[in-house]
């Protein structure tokens, strides 16, 4: 409710935008004025971001929280940027590697190439792209200077131009870590379901969507919330 701050009536009526700003009308006085922005509090965003990475869109976190949906679009990507390098220079016994696909724009695919540390259970990198060289390349460049024993991969054809040979598993039986992080995807992100009317507009968003659930699951959120 607004209230006039030269009456001190309840009843005003909004009566246009001044210089961005929205201007109210008193029905009692007849006095009008505008109202300072106030911002949402750190504590509302975060509850943003934790309602966002356990599967809500935008629109019902806005919702819930009593806030425009775009709001929530903006401080979930100021997440995303202040979430940019989630890689640990830690050695790595076994890094999995796989690929799964999304969607961007006007539902075209997009394909999202992890790596994961299967002893460590954390996740290393992700890139985006199509599902060919050159994407999967960008991947083993962000990670080739961790000192890493082996990389277990499927039969993907790709994996055989940039994985050295004397480091390359290939066998579906020793992708099953980087599987079963890849439903974390499909469960915690509503953009990743299968069926689902949420999709990412832009490559950008989608991989601050996929960063954060990262660093979630690494248990490296307090990092940016703090």
């Amino acid at each position: 409710m607004v209230t006039c701050p030269k009456c001190g009536c309840g009843e005003c009526k909004k009566d246009g935008i001044v210089k961005g700003r929205q201007r109210h009308k008193c029905k009692s006085c007849g006095y009008r004025h505008t109202v300072q922005h106030v911002g949402k509090s750190s504590t509302v965003k975060r509850q943003a971001l934790e309602l966002y990475l356990e599967g809500l869109g935008f629109r019902s976190i806005g919702r819930f929280l009593k806030c425009s949906h775009v709001a929530v679009y903006n401080w979930i990507k100021a997440f995303g940027k202040a979430a940019d390098d989630i890689r640990s220079d830690k050695a790595i016994e076994v890094v999995e590697i796989d690929e799964m696909h999304s969607y961007i724009s006007s539902k075209k695919f997009c394909w999202i190439w992890v790596a994961v540390d299967r002893y460590g259970k954390r996740f290393i990198d992700c890139v985006l792209g199509d599902r060919g060289i050159a994407t999967g390349k960008q991947l083993w460049e962000a990670i080739q200077d961790i000192q890493i024993g082996k990389i277990a991969t499927d039969y993907w054809k790709p994996y055989e131009n940039f994985v050295p040979k004397d480091l390359h598993i290939q066998s579906k039986a020793e992708t099953f870590t980087v599987e079963g992080y890849n439903s974390l995807f499909r469960n915690f992100l509503a953009r990743m379901r299968r069926k689902s009317k949420c999709y990412s507009k832009s490559k950008e968003m989608l991989k601050y969507s996929v960063t954060l659930l990262m660093l979630k699951w690494n248990y490296g959120l307090e990092d940016i919330l703090n």
